[in-house]
């Protein structure tokens, strides 16, 4: 824990911030141990939820959401397909991801993939944790 009173020392702000990213190391489908590629690990380098990208990601989803919802209760038909929703999911997960080391694919298709959402949820996760950052 961090001792803050202290007053011999400079208070200094950075001291406490989040990193800026953190390293997911995937673990497999069966969640039994990492996810391999050619003996290597699988990570992907996630951006803390307080980066800007993060943030930027979050406000872009939340508008959308907002804008549905407010378009709704005037009464108008509001029809978001699985492949919108899909993709507003992986819009918002590549742009938190840094990079995916050991695994030759662009985050956007990896997270827009329905069949890979066992290891979208572990990103998610581990995103929504600032104890990983």
């Amino acid at each position: 824990m961090n001792d803050i009173t202290n007053t011999n020392t400079e208070f200094n702000l950075a001291d406490f911030e989040a990193k800026d990213t953190a390293v997911l190391e995937v673990q497999n489908i069966k969640d039994d141990g990492p996810l391999l590629r050619g003996g290597q690990p699988v990570r992907i380098v996630v951006r803390s939820p307080g980066s800007r990208e993060a943030l930027s990601a979050q406000h872009k989803l939340s508008t959308a959401t907002n804008a549905r919802t407010f378009a709704a209760m005037r009464g108008k038909p509001v029809k978001q397909t699985i492949d919108e929703e899909l993709a507003e999911r992986a819009e918002r997960l590549a742009a938190i991801t840094e990079s995916i080391e050991n695994f030759p694919v662009s985050p956007r298709e990896l997270y827009a993939n329905p069949k890979m959402a066992w290891l979208t949820n572990q990103v998610e996760k581990f995103h929504g944790d600032w104890a990983n950052f």
